[in-house]
């Protein structure tokens, strides 16, 4: 057998204050002789029913019966009329309450709709059916005519439902409102709306009590809906209060007093209706500008993600990442914040924060939410001060964590976690991507730096130094190389070499040229274009070493001569006291393109000469003729001073590259040549003699290139 549940709290607040607004109006007010100017019960029934569920109704509705008829009893009405108005003042809530509750089942009352909805449900259809029923029961027991009793028990049970239910209806509205007054200053003001309604009704000859109104227009504008209606109803008791002690502008109708009633009445309404409206309409426009305010600082968020999502879509690494994040995604939500990223062996976090201090390491196991986050892959949320953690995982993976502070205790909400965790969702793939491409730019690194030469630190005859530069600045890998080497005689063998394409597949094309050349100079060979012929045959073996331009050298320092031959590639460049001449002998196709035996030539170079050789990447440009990138390189070379190499290759590429962005790889050698003192000059083949640098010989040069 189920076990009857009483609400005996509910049914304890409803009877006092049920019994509390009834003997109100029978006691102070002298409803049973004036009628029910203001009958209070009626609002408090309507709110019980209106904040409670509705399998407690019946026990709301059966108290609220049970008190009218005790107290009308001890007012001296008899039985019947008493259960007669009990009907009418429960039956009046009833339909009240089930006609909001259908109309509107969240109520309120600090919107127009819901008001508007409340007024004609609660404070003229409810109160006219128990006007009704009210006003049958006095024609029972009494006599007068239905009509003449319906219009001031509607009107007093409708004030009634006005006054006590708007202001216990409309309190919860305060509740949360950063801007609601204090217990204490709304108790003042509540007492000074009791001053003021009573000192403007005590004069009877002056009408004053019309200035309540702007005093309850104040309180409207000032402090809002739910202050306002707990003031109409201080005002509506008072005014009752003073109106019965014979003060205010309508003492003089104190012998009409139907008449007596139905202005103080009108007042009551006038005076609370247009506060609560006013009250209404402000509370109406300040929604409006803060939703628009809300909207806009969400249109400025979803502007400002676009940009964050747009500079991870083009950060290539992680370093790059965290400085968006730091720059543009933390200030999106928080005062203040930091990144932190997973270093590879997932035991620290590398943190930048935006108070641009710079990048420091964190171990793992830090108590620091941020790292917290990262370690548990969960979010993390610490009040002192207000911060919020969360990580970034794509994948199963946790890369890293975002770390937001704010000076507002309540500032986290829950459009701050959802925007952090859209952050966290845009880190973490960007990480991922760009932990993959720094893996694959070191892997190529690496392949690139295993292809570069070593060079030995003494070479016979010569001081050398090189340079190279890829067209792929990301991936750092490229076509082109150089070299040099000493050779088995004594004498000093170098090249420069620049594959088709500047990727993964011609690098892999270089790097066995490149070996191959080594083994055929270092093998018996008749000259460089003996090499060259060797090299020839062995690049139809290498997939994509066709086309290849390849120069290469052999310097004999005991007898100071040069012997060059250039299969396709640019004419090197050789600078004696600052006279530069190209030397254009010793022409030939590139690799895998000639039909005839390679050519050579010879010269002899005067001591202390400076030797440049390059790819036509240093000289070559889009926009420019190659004669004036050649022009250009000569121009430099002559007036470069300083014996060692190293200087010159760096102020070349300075000069020629600087910035700029590159379309072709680049190489650059430089070699300080230096016959051996006991060394024998012979005459200069003709043939190889080196040009100086005029129209004709940059001409010559680019035929030969």
């Amino acid at each position: 057998m189920t076990r009857l549940s009483v609400p005996w709290r509910l049914l304890l607040l409803v009877a006092a204050g049920y019994a509390a607004g009834s003997l109100t109006s029978f006691v102070l007010f002298e409803s049973s002789s004036t009628g029910a100017v203001l009958f209070l019960p009626a609002g408090v029934t309507l709110s019980a029913l209106v904040l409670t569920e509705r399998r407690l109704w019946p026990w709301i509705l059966v108290t609220a019966a049970l008190v009218e008829v005790v107290i009308d009893r001890t007012q001296g009405i008899g039985p019947v009329a008493a259960w007669g108005f009990a009907l009418a003042n429960t039956a009046e809530p009833l339909v009240g309450a089930t006609l909001l509750r259908r109309f509107a089942p969240d109520l309120d009352l600090g919107r127009r709709r819901d008001l508007g909805i409340f007024l004609l449900c609660g404070v003229l259809a409810g109160p006219f059916v128990g006007g009704l029923i009210g006003s049958m029961t006095i024609h029972w027991v009494q006599g007068p005519a239905v009509l003449d009793g319906l219009l001031p028990f509607w009107a007093g049970d409708g004030l009634g439902v006005l006054t006590v239910a708007g202001a216990v209806l409309t309190w919860r509205l305060d509740r949360g409102r950063p801007d609601a007054p204090s217990p204490f200053r709304r108790t003042v003001l509540l007492l000074a709306t009791a001053g003021v309604t009573a000192a403007v009704f005590w004069p009877i000859a002056v009408p004053m009590a019309y200035l309540t109104i702007p005093w309850l227009f104040w309180l409207a504008v000032r402090h809002g809906v739910a202050l306002v209606t707990e003031a109409g109803l201080v005002v509506a008791v008072t005014a009752n209060v003073m109106t019965v002690v014979g003060r205010g502008p309508w003492s003089p109708l104190h012998d009409s007093p139907r008449m007596e009633a139905a202005a103080l009445q009108l007042f009551i309404a006038v005076a609370v209706l247009g506060a609560w409206l006013l009250a209404v309409e402000v509370a109406e426009r300040e929604r409006a500008r803060s939703v628009y305010r809300r909207e806009a600082a969400a249109r400025r968020r979803v502007e400002a993600l676009q940009q964050v999502t747009a500079g991870l879509a083009t950060a290539a690494t992680t370093d790059a990442i965290a400085e968006v994040l730091v720059r543009s995604g933390i200030g999106l939500l928080a005062d203040s914040g930091s990144v932190g990223v997973i270093e590879g062996d997932g035991t620290r976090l590398r943190v930048r924060t935006t108070a641009g201090s710079g990048v420091t390491d964190v171990p793992l196991d830090d108590p620091s939410p941020l790292a917290t986050a990262a370690r548990r892959h969960a979010s993390v949320r610490a009040w002192s001060p207000a911060t919020l953690a969360v990580p970034a995982r794509a994948a199963g993976t946790t890369f890293g964590a975002l770390e937001f502070r704010f000076a507002d205790d309540g500032a986290i909400d829950s459009d701050v976690e959802a925007m952090s965790r859209t952050l966290a969702e845009l880190m973490a793939p960007a990480l991922h991507r760009a932990r993959l491409y720094e893996e694959e730019r070191e892997a190529a690194h690496q392949l690139q730096q295993c292809f570069l030469p070593v060079v030995p630190d003494e070479l016979p005859g010569a001081e050398f130094a090189g340079c190279y530069r890829p067209a792929d600045s990301h991936h750092d890998v490229g076509g082109d190389w150089y070299d040099a080497f000493p050779l088995p005689d004594g004498r000093l063998g170098f090249a420069v070499g620049d594959v088709v394409g500047h990727d993964l597949r011609a690098a892999a094309a270089m790097g066995r040229l490149h070996a191959a050349l080594r083994v055929l100079a270092a093998s018996p060979h008749d000259g460089p274009a003996a090499v060259l012929d060797a090299l020839d045959r062995v690049s139809a073996t290498i997939p994509g070493a066709g086309l290849t331009t390849v120069g290469y050298g052999e310097y004999d320092a005991v007898t100071g001569r040069l012997r060059y031959a250039c299969a396709g590639h640019p004419s090197p460049l050789l600078v004696t006291d600052h006279r530069a001449g190209f030397l254009t002998g010793g022409r030939s196709r590139p690799l895998a393109a000639a039909a005839e035996p390679r050519s050579e030539a010879t010269v002899d170079i005067p001591p202390g000469s400076m030797l440049l050789w390059y790819s036509d990447g240093l000289v070559e440009r889009r926009d420019a003729d190659l004669d004036a990138g050649l022009g250009r390189l000569a121009s430099v070379a002559s007036r470069l001073d300083g014996a060692h190499p190293r200087a010159w290759c760096d102020a070349v590429m300075e000069q020629l590259i600087g910035g700029q962005r590159l379309h072709d790889d680049v190489v650059l050698i430089c070699l300080r040549l230096q016959p051996s003192p006991s060394g024998h000059r012979r005459s200069a083949d003709p043939a190889g003699e080196a040009l100086p640098v005029t129209p004709a010989a940059r001409a010559t040069a680019h035929r030969a290139t």
